[in-house]
C-alpha cells in the first residue's frame, strides 16, 4: 500500500546583519574561495524498480482508510466476506491488483476502477465516480463456463452475463468490452420462469450501453426446441450499440420434432421499440430463424404502442439464416447499409431452410383491413447479396422504402407499397442461382382490380440489370421507370398489369437468341401507359404485346410507345397480337417492322422502318396506318381476308 497524506511543513529563518564604519575604515577586499574542479566521471547507473507481483495478498486493509485518501491496489485484498464502509472522497486506484469475497459500501465523491469488478465482489452506498466507464468483460472473473455444457450451465451463463450488463448500467458504466469467450447461452423462454417473451429471456443490452465484442467473441445459442428464440436483443434499449462479435444460432442443432410449428423464429438478434439503437461490425451465422429482426411493441392501436425509430444496421455479415436474413416487421427511420447477406434460407447438412428465404423482408402485419404494425421511410443501401433461395430484398407492405447502390444476384420486389424508390442498385445473376428470374418486381403481384391498387407512386431508375431471363416486371400503377440499363436478359421490361405509369429512357440491349425488349407478361390489362425515349437493340421482337385490354371492361383502355430507338438484330418484327388500344408514333426501327394479328383501336404513326416491313395479318381492324417511311424493305404486306377498317395514308416505301 501507498498512502498519499497532505502534510505542511513551516520553516522561518531570521537574518540580521548590522553593519557600521567610520570615515577612517579602510576598505577590505572580500576574500575569494577558490574551489577545486572535481573531475571524476559522475555515476550515471540507473536503478530499475523490482517488478511488483499482483498476485500476493495485500499486507493492509481497506477498514482503516481515512476521507480523502488515495489508495492503490497492486495486491490481492481478499475481503472475506466483510463489508467495508469506506469514507467521502476516497480514490481507489488499479495497478494489477484485486478485490475479492466482500462489499465495498462507498460514501460520496469517491472513484473506482472497473478493473476490480467480478462476480465476487459487491458495490453498495454512494454509486462512486468510474476512473474509466469503459468495464473490460472477463468471462472467467464472473463464471461463464466455456464451451459446450447442458442447459442449467448455459442458463447460467445467460443470467450471468444479463447481471453484469445490469450492474454496469447501475455504476454508470456505458461501454463493456469483450474480448475472448466462447460460450454457450440458454435463451429458451419458460426455460425456469413460466411467462417469458423471447425478448425476458434473451441476452439483454441495456439502454445507453455501448457493447463491443471481437471476431475471438463467439456466443452461441444453446440447441433446444423451442419455436420462439432470441440470442440478444435491443429492447426498448434506446440509445444502444451492439458491436462486432461472432453469433451462432442453433439451426444445426436445433429439436424440430414437435411438428406443430416450423420452429422459424429462433432469431440471433432483435432490435423492438428501442429509439436510437445500432447493431454494426457482426457477424451471424445459421440463426434458426433470421440474423436480424426489427419489430415494434404492441399494435398500432394500442396506447403503449412502440415502434423501432432512428435505427442503424451496418457493416455485418449474416450466413445461412434459416428463415430470413433480416426482417423489419415494426419501425421506421431505418437504416440498412453495408452488410453482407449470403444464403438465406438455402438447405444445410443437417436442416432445411424455411420459408419465406429471402434476404431482407420488409412485413408488417395487416389482416382484415388492420394494420397491426406499420413500417415506413427505410433506406436500404450498400449491401452485398448472394445465394438466397427465393430472392434478395422484398418490400411486402412498407411505405417510403428506398433501395439503392446495392450489389444484388438475386431479385429486389416492391409489393404493396407506396412512395418506395429502386434506384441505382447492380444485378448479376448467377447461373447456379435457384431464386426467382427476375430482377425487379415493380409492384404487387395480386390483382386488387383497376382502381383498388394498394401500391402506387413508386419509381425505378439507373439500375443496371445482366443475364436475368426477365430485367423488370411492371405490375403497379403510378410507377416511373426510367434510365435503367438491361444486358443480356431475354426479355427486358414486362408488363402484367398497370396504369397512368411511365416506361422512359431505358437502355435494353441483348445477343440472347430470341431476346426481346417490353412486353406484356400476362393477358391482363394496361392503360394510359407511356412508353418513350427507350434503346433497344435485341435479337428478338423489340416489343412483343399479346392478349391486352381484351375484356369488355378494358375496351377503352389504351397505351402509348413513341420515340424509341429499336433495333433487331435477326430481323424480328415488333409484335402486337390480340391486343386493343395502342398508339405506335415516331419510333425508328433497324432492321425491324411491326406486325399486328387480331389488334384494334390502334394508330401506326410517324415511324421508320429500316430494312422493315408493316404486315397486317389476320383479325385485325380499326387501325390507321399514317406518314410511315419502311426503307430497304417490302413496305405492307396484307396477308388478311378480313381485316376491317383498316386506313393507310401518306406512307413512304423506298
Amino acid at each position: 500500500m501507498k498512502a498519499i497524506m497532505k502534510t505542511l511543513l513551516f520553516t522561518f529563518l531570521f537574518m540580521a546583519s548590522m553593519m557600521s564604519c567610520n570615515k577612517e575604515e579602510l576598505f577590505v577586499e572580500p576574500e575569494v574561495e577558490v574551489v577545486e574542479e572535481d573531475t571524476e566521471d559522475p555515476d550515471t547507473t540507473t536503478t530499475t524498480p523490482a517488478a511488483v507481483d499482483t498476485t500476493l495478498p495485500c499486507d493492509f486493509t481497506l477498514s482503516s482508510i481515512e476521507a480523502n485518501t488515495t489508495v492503490i491496489i497492486n495486491c490481492v485484498m481478499d475481503l472475506g466476506g466483510e463489508t467495508i464502509n469506506l469514507p467521502e472522497n476516497v480514490t481507489i486506484v488499479y495497478e494489477g491488483g484485486d478485490i475479492i469475497n466482500g462489499t465495498i459500501n462507498f460514501s460520496g465523491g469517491s472513484t473506482f476502477d472497473g478493473n476490480f469488478l467480478n462476480a465476487t465482489l459487491t458495490i453498495g452506498g454512494t454509486t462512486p465516480l468510474f476512473k474509466d466507464p469503459i468495464f473490460n468483460f472477463d468471462p472467467k472473473r464472473w463464471g461463464i463456463v466455456e464451451g459446450v455444457v447442458n442447459d442449467e450451465v448455459a442458463y447460467n451463463n445467460k443470467i450471468v452475463i444479463n447481471d453484469v450488463m445490469k450492474m454496469a448500467k447501475e455504476l454508470g458504466i456505458t461501454t463493456i468490452k469483450i474480448d475472448a469467450i466462447n460460450a454457450y447461452f440458454q435463451t429458451q423462454p419458460e426455460f425456469v420462469l413460466p411467462k417469458q417473451t423471447p425478448q425476458d429471456s434473451a441476452i439483454q443490452v441495456p439502454a445507453d450501453m455501448h457493447v463491443i465484442m471481437t471476431d475471438n467473441s463467439h456466443l452461441w445459442v444453446q440447441p433446444n426446441n423451442y419455436k420462439n428464440t432470441v440470442l440478444i436483443t435491443l429492447f426498448e434499449a434506446d440509445n444502444a450499440i451492439l458491436e462486432g462479435g461472432v453469433l451462432h444460432g442453433d439451426r444445426d442443432t436445433h429439436d424440430y420434432s414437435d411438428t406443430s410449428s416450423k420452429h422459424e423464429w429462433g432469431h440471433l438478434v432483435l432490435v423492438k421499440a428501442s429509439y436510437n439503437a445500432t447493431v454494426k461490425g457482426m457477424t451471424l451465422m445459421d440463426a434458426g430463424g433470421d440474423g436480424i429482426n426489427i419489430n415494434s411493441l404492441g399494435h398500432t392501436y394500442d396506447a403503449h404502442y412502440t415502434p423501432a425509430d432512428n435505427i442503424l444496421i451496418t457493416n455485418n455479415k449474416i450466413l445461412r439464416a434459416r428463415r430470413l436474413g433480416m426482417s423489419i416487421t415494426g419501425g421506421k427511420n431505418i437504416i440498412i447499409e453495408y452488410n453482407e447477406i449470403i444464403d438465406s434460407g438455402v438447405d444445410t447438412e443437417f436442416s432445411n431452410g424455411t420459408a419465406p428465404r429471402w434476404a431482407i423482408d420488409i412485413e408488417p402485419v395487416w389482416a382484415n383491413g388492420i394494420k397491426y404494425e406499420t413500417v415506413d421511410h427505410v433506406i436500404i443501401r450498400n449491401n452485398i447479396e448472394r445465394g438466397s433461395v427465393a430472392g434478395g430484398f422484398i418490400n411486402a407492405r412498407g411505405s417510403y422504402i428506398t433501395y439503392e447502390n446495392n450489389d444484388m444476384e438475386s431479385t429486389i420486389a416492391i409489393g404493396e407499397t407506396t412512395h418506395s424508390i429502386v434506384r441505382n442498385n447492380t444485378f448479376k445473376r448467377n447461373p447456379n442461382s435457384t431464386s426467382l428470374n427476375v430482377a425487379i418486381y415493380a409492384g404487387d403481384d395480386r390483382n386488387y382490380g383497376y382502381g383498388n391498387e394498394l401500391n402506387h407512386s413508386n419509381e425505378v431508375y439507373g439500375n443496371t440489370i445482366t443475364d436475368f431471363d426477365n430485367g423488370i416486371f411492371l405490375q403497379d400503377p403510378g410507377m416511373d421507370l426510367h434510365h435503367n440499363t438491361m444486358i443480356n436478359c431475354k426479355s427486358g421490361i414486362q408488363i402484367i398489369r398497370s396504369r397512368d405509369s411511365k416506361i422512359r429512357e431505358n437502355t435494353i440491349i441483348s445477343n440472347v437468341f430470341r431476346s426481346e425488349g417490353i412486353g406484356n407478361k400476362t393477358t391482363n390489362y394496361a392503360d394510359n401507359i407511356d412508353i418513350y425515349s427507350n434503346t433497344i437493340e435485341v435479337k428478338g421482337s423489340p416489343f412483343r404485346f399479346t392478349g391486352m385490354n381484351l375484356e369488355e371492361e378494358n375496351k377503352e383502355y389504351s397505351i402509348t410507345i413513341r420515340d424509341n430507338e429499336l433495333t433487331s438484330i435477326d430481323n424480328n418484327n415488333s409484335s402486337f397480337n390480340k391486343i386493343r388500344g395502342f398508339d405506335f408514333k415516331n419510333n425508328v426501327s433497324h432492321n425491324s417492322g411491326i406486325r399486328t394479328i387480331y389488334a384494334s383501336n390502334a394508330n401506326i404513326i410517324g415511324n421508320t422502318f429500316q430494312n422493315g416491313i408493316i404486315r397486317i395479318s389476320e383479325g385485325c381492324s380499326d387501325l390507321s396506318f399514317i406518314d410511315n417511311i419502311v426503307t430497304d424493305g417490302r413496305c405492307f404486306q396484307d396477308d388478311n381476308t378480313d381485316a376491317v377498317n383498316i386506313v393507310k395514308e401518306n406512307n413512304t416505301c423506298d
